[in-house]
């Protein structure tokens, strides 16, 4: 027997829309983020092919071909009204307002084995998807890998066994699309599951309630916890300074682990050509230039517009534990937000049988462990959309609601800078391939650089003066 819910999620399949209307309103303006949902709704024709800033970009044959109700910026169903629908019946669930619906949430990683040495963190993404393989939950997942296509670093592909699985271990900042690899799903009768960053995830969620092919097919999904995404020029600012040229570069790893310090302080791991000849670049991120993520360097202006930092409409969610009590361990250690109880019995089974080392985390301290980015996916958004508003531009739905007065001045000019930094990266690194030189880039993007930093020291020093201030006063 269905009840109200599924009847009314059935009705929603017929609310469509045209490619005009979603390039109009998405694309144009911007808020695309390139993942292929679009293009994977069944009949549609066209492409998903990268642009000239490194960003995927789809395009239709037919302007009039109408659309299913998929994409995650053109939606009007946000992740709290998901989250609701596909985990509010569990047993045991609980809710919060930055982490989504929640079974239980930890900090840990995986001791036996080598997940943990092959992960950026803990380990638990590749271990938990073993373990659906094992116990064929599934029969395959649809994961970000190594590409062998020329030019293209990463894609998404369908991974069946450990070892193939064990190649999309560790984070890629760098721009992949689905559609190819669903084309490919369709064709098949298994079971998958799907990992991807928050607005991925959204996405194939909505794919599954419009097509009953994906609904039979992908079974369970794997959320990251996100940042921001990259367009593919990150990787070749990161390997072009270092001497390896954007058309040399053959491979990168994002989170190269020292055996050693801080889990922050990692390495990148540069593979290309370099005068000739093949040659492997290991170097501390901090090091690099444009490295620090509040830059925000060829971020996709969609990640700006998202208010969803830990994958809320997954089975369950895994990120860094940027905590001071597991900062020191360089093995890395992930949080981990089950909301799935299946998810949670092979993770009960996990800690029982010591394969798991995981300490039951208050679900607020998850979220001192992303402090930064909720601050940007909610304060400072509240800022963005309000700025857009008063200037009638349209931008996605949101869960926050507009306003100007939500930040003191010292975050304004914060979100101006960001958003500046952002969308200057794109042009300053466009105008370094036209002359051959990378320091064309670095000089375009200096200035702005100089001013966001100063902002954090004098923050830094105002933090530093109210302590003095405290101490004396104690006195």
């Amino acid at each position: 027997m269905e009840d109200g819910r599924i009847r009314r999620i059935r009705g929603d399949r017929m609310n469509m829309h045209s490619y005009r209307d979603l390039k109009e309103k998405v694309i144009d303006n911007g808020y695309c983020i390139g993942c292929g949902a679009c293009l994977s709704a069944d009949g549609v024709n066209g492409t998903n092919e990268l642009d000239s800033y490194g960003m995927f970009k789809p395009s239709f044959n037919d302007l009039d071909a109408p659309i299913s109700d998929v994409c995650p910026f053109f939606t009007s169903r946000n992740e709290s009204e998901l989250g609701e629908m596909l985990f509010s019946g569990f047993e045991g669930i609980k809710q919060n307002e930055f982490l989504g619906y929640y079974i239980e949430t930890y900090a840990g990683y995986v001791r036996k084995d080598d997940f943990r040495k092959r992960g950026s963190s803990g380990g638990f993404v590749t271990w938990i998807l073993s373990r659906l393989l094992e116990e064929r939950l599934i029969d395959a997942v649809i994961h970000v890998k190594p590409s062998g296509k020329k030019g293209i670093l990463f894609e998404y592909g369908i991974s069946s066994d450990l070892e193939e699985l064990r190649k999309g271990a560790k984070s890629k900042y760098y721009p992949v699309e689905f559609s190819e690899v669903l084309a490919e799903v369709r064709k098949t009768r298994k079971k998958y599951a799907f990992v991807g960053v928050p607005c991925f995830v959204k996405a194939m969620r909505l794919l599954c309630i419009n097509d009953k092919e994906f609904a039979d097919r992908v079974s369970s999904f794997v959320g990251l916890v996100c940042g921001h995404l990259k367009s593919s020029r990150f990787s070749e600012m990161l390997a072009w300074q270092k001497g390896v040229k954007p058309e040399d570069l053959r491979g990168i790893d994002f989170r190269w682990k020292y055996p050693s310090g801080p889990a922050s302080e990692y390495g990148i791991k540069i593979s290309g050509e370099k005068n000739g000849e093949m040659v492997t670049i290991t170097e501390k991120a901090n090091s690099f230039y444009g490295y620090n993520w509040g830059y925000g360097f060829f971020k996709y202006k969609a990640c700006d517009y998202c208010d969803d930092v830990v994958s809320e409409t997954a089975d369950v969610s895994v990120g860094d534990a940027w905590l001071p009590e597991y900062l020191n361990d360089s093995g890395g250690t992930n949080v981990v937000i089950v909301r799935n109880p299946v998810i949670k019995k092979i993770v009960d089974l996990g800690i029982k049988e010591s394969t798991l080392k995981l300490d039951v985390l208050d679900p607020e301290e998850i979220v001192k462990s992303q402090e930064g980015g909720f601050r940007h996916r909610k304060d400072l958004l509240v800022y963005r959309i309000a700025l857009l508003k008063n200037h009638g531009i349209w931008f996605p739905q949101k869960r926050v609601e507009p306003s100007l007065d939500n930040l003191d001045i010292r975050y304004r000019k914060i979100t101006f800078l960001r958003t500046q930094l952002a969308e200057k990266s794109h042009l300053a690194f466009k105008e370094a391939l036209r002359t051959d030189d990378f320091e064309v880039f670095q000089e375009q993007m200096q200035s702005l650089v100089e001013k966001y930093d100063s902002l954090y020291k004098r923050s830094f020093a105002s933090k530093a003066l109210s302590k003095i201030k405290r101490f004396f006063r104690s006195e």
